[in-house]
Order: structure tokens, then C-alpha cells, then sequence
């Protein structure tokens, strides 16, 4: 009942279907007949404080599949809202920030993006040092306290989120064994992470990912950046996956904003386990 109340007051209310704001829902009285909800605070080498918000399935002693998602403040609550019940409900672990805002805008941006030249971008650049948090402490973290070492995970993210998905997903380590890419901010660095990966329209290297999700929506547009000459969208990105054989599934929500799409988004990466 502790942490029920703490999580209401934290996340605050209301969300709106269009831009995601700094509002959210609380978790619904349902969702703790499924999951015992836990927080972690854990801190990076580099300092930084990240809140690790954990969806821990009742009953359950080991755990068929892990998701591993991004942007917690916000989307946390939302995914727990949107579940019903399935034979094998995930453990979801969700990486957040110390705020009552739902998204904390200057730290995402620097450590969900990659290192790139421009003035436009030096506000990131951070993601190695989060990929590096994620591999080191989190994960350890995680697998010691849930003994997840054989549980099938999946990293998601949204926009600048989705980015880092991708970074992830090209670093080619295997922490992930799937990856759902949301409207991933690919204008980033004049789309230079994807462009240096990609030789004759296929990725460099034979990338390990056992599936990928890559999804937009159909509405999705921003002036000055998703519409500069040059750059790679996600349509080319999915092209890319076809050539080098990867599987996966590309997805346009029709009628739908870049924010509107979240909770699209998480119903789809909730059926995915619901096999």
C-alpha cells in the first residue's frame, strides 16, 4: 500500500494522446493484482542517479521474458495500465529519472543519443556512457536479484528513446535479444548512426538481434528535422532490415502523431509475449 500511494503522488495525473507532456496516470488498483511494483535507486560511474521502476509478476520465480524500457516516468504506469492477464506476464524493469516530471528532457536527450558533430547537437552524446550503466549495473542488477540469465529480453524505446534502441541494438553485444524501435529520432546527427553501419544497403556487420519492432506513425513530421534533405527515415531503416535478413516487422499506426503512438506501442509489446 506503501508504494501504491508513493507511485500516485510521484507520476501526478492526466495524459493527453497527442505530444506526450510531463503528466501521466497513476497505476490502476488491477494492475497490483498482477505485479508487485518495486523501486530501485542505482547510480552510474559517472554519478548519475537513475530510479529503476520493476513490474515483478506474482507468483513467479523465474521469468520466461524480461522488458527492458525506457523513458519509466512516463511510460511505466502506461504500460502497466494497458496489461491484462497472459499465461507468461514479463518482468518489466524500466529505467527512469529522480523527478516528478514524466520526462526529464535534458538528461534523456544526452544519454539516449549518440556522439555526433554539429552545435545542434551538443546537448547529447551520452549513450555510451548509459549503454555502458545498463551493461555494468543494471543488468548485473537485475540478473542477481532475478535470476534472469535465461529469460528472453527485449529492449524498447520511443523518439529519441527509439534512437538509443538502435545504438543498442548496433552495438551487437547480445544483451538484448529483441528490440522494439518506437518513432526512433533518426534525423539525430543527420542520421549518421545508421549511415555508418549500412554498406550497399545492408548492415556492415550481421547484426545478432533475434527480432526487431520498428514502428511509426503515420502523422509523424517536424519541421527542420525530420524533413532535411539527406536523412534516413524509418522506412529505410525497415528497407535495411529486409536486405540483411534480419526478422522483423514494420509497423505505420495510421492517423497517428509521434505521440499518440506510445500507448499503440505498448498494447503491440505487450501482445508480443501473449503467445
Amino acid at each position: 500500500m506503501v508504494v501504491r500511494v508513493f507511485l500516485y503522488i510521484m507520476l501526478g495525473f492526466g495524459f493527453l494522446a497527442g505530444a506526450p507532456n510531463q503528466n501521466v496516470k497513476p497505476i490502476k488498483g488491477f494492475v497490483y493484482n498482477y505485479f508487485d511494483i518495486e523501486i530501485s535507486n542505482l547510480k552510474a560511474n559517472n554519478g548519475e542517479n537513475y530510479r529503476i521502476f520493476q513490474a515483478i509478476p506474482k507468483g513467479k520465480k523465474s521469468y520466461k521474458n524480461v522488458i527492458y524500457m525506457l523513458d519509466a516516468n512516463a511510460q511505466f504506469p502506461m504500460i502497466l495500465n494497458l496489461y491484462r492477464p497472459t499465461k507468461e506476464p514479463p518482468l518489466i524493469i524500466a529505467i527512469g529519472y529522480d523527478t516528478n516530471l514524466a520526462y526529464d528532457r535534458k538528461r534523456r536527450t544526452r544519454d539516449y543519443t549518440p556522439k555526433t558533430l554539429g552545435d545542434e547537437f551538443v546537448k547529447g552524446g551520452g549513450a555510451d556512457l548509459f549503454y555502458k550503466f545498463i551493461k555494468e549495473i543494471l543488468m548485473p542488477f537485475v540478473e542477481f536479484k532475478f535470476d534472469t540469465k535465461e529469460s528472453q529480453k527485449t529492449l524498447y524505446g520511443h523518439s529519441f528513446g527509439g534512437l538509443f534502441t538502435l545504438f543498442a541494438m548496433l552495438k551487437n553485444e547480445e544483451l538484448f535479444d529483441d528490440f522494439f524501435i518506437a518513432s526512433p529520432s533518426l534525423w539525430w546527427g543527420d542520421s549518421l548512426i545508421l549511415k555508418e553501419a549500412v554498406l550497399n544497403g545492408k548492415f556492415r556487420d550481421k547484426i545478432k538481434a533475434k527480432f526487431v519492432n520498428l514502428s511509426i506513425g503515420e502523422l509523424e513530421k517536424r519541421a527542420g528535422k525530420t524533413d532535411k534533405e539527406g536523412l534516413l527515415k524509418a522506412s529505410n531503416l525497415a528497407e535495411i532490415l529486409r536486405n540483411s535478413n534480419i526478422s522483423y516487422r514494420f509497423k505505420i499506426y495510421k492517423n497517428q502523431t509521434h505521440g499518440s503512438v506510445i500507448p499503440l506501442n505498448l498494447q503491440d509489446l505487450l501482445k508480443y509475449y501473449d503467445k
